[in-house]
């Protein structure tokens, strides 16, 4: 089986992790992985990214995290693929699929409500996962489900607690979405880590997108050994 992450953060564009390049590598190559999808958050989430910047140049700022694990990871033989986690008001949307260039061309993108975000990206071609949709904290006010506008759950999140991932499960069962696993990683030190695994190796984010689509691709939980050290 082939390992793959599909929620980490670094420090370069989201605020609220320390993860460097290397040290994000080194951590995934220690624990098993064979690559790893960077979701930074977004320019309306917790990011590094200069908000006065004109937006292509915001664009390219958000991007400088994943292109510094990308050539951590090229060294080490390491997979990099590029991802974002949409939020709003701590509902959080993983979007896999978009480029640089769709990015660019949207200026608008932070002025639509969540579910016209979510059908323009979908339509777009974009895999569009609701993260931890249980999670609780106290800038949260209340919890918000789009079951119905996104194509999967996170039903792992290695950060969460048992019953938040539980209950992420059941909604995607009910509502037949798609199940991922993700660590949500911004330290070194989180004791455990998720993703998704496949019976064989992938090259591209496109290749991975389409293993998650055809239910070939599933989540799992395990022990960050690389905290240990």
């Amino acid at each position: 089986m082939f390992r793959y992450e599909t929620h980490c953060h670094t420090k370069y564009t989201s605020a609220c992790s320390a993860l460097d390049a290397d040290t994000l590598v080194r951590l995934y190559l220690a624990n098993g992985y064979d690559g790893a999808v960077v979701t930074d958050h977004f320019l309306n989430g917790n990011t590094t990214v200069d908000r006065s910047r004109p937006w292509e140049e915001q664009i390219d700022e958000f991007f400088r995290g994943f292109e510094r694990v990308a050539e951590a990871g090229a060294r080490e033989g390491f997979s990099v693929f590029f991802g974002f986690e949409y939020s709003y008001l701590g509902t959080d949307f993983l979007t896999y699929g978009l480029s640089r260039e769709w990015l660019k061309a949207h200026p608008g993108l932070l002025d639509l409500s969540v579910r016209a975000y979510l059908s323009l990206v979908r339509a777009a071609g974009a895999l569009t996962v609701q993260a931890h949709p249980y999670r609780e904290a106290e800038y949260i006010d209340h919890i918000r489900l789009y079951p119905s506008d996104v194509d999967g759950i996170e039903a792992i999140n290695a950060g969460r607690n048992e019953r938040c991932n539980r209950l992420g499960g059941i909604l995607a069962r009910e509502y037949s979405l798609l199940e991922t696993g993700g660590s949500d990683l911004h330290a070194a030190a989180q004791p455990l880590l998720s993703g998704v695994e496949t019976r064989e190796r992938v090259q591209t984010l496109n290749e991975l997108i389409s293993r998650i689509r055809a239910r070939e691709a599933k989540p799992f939980l395990q022990e960050n050994v690389f905290a240990r050290k």
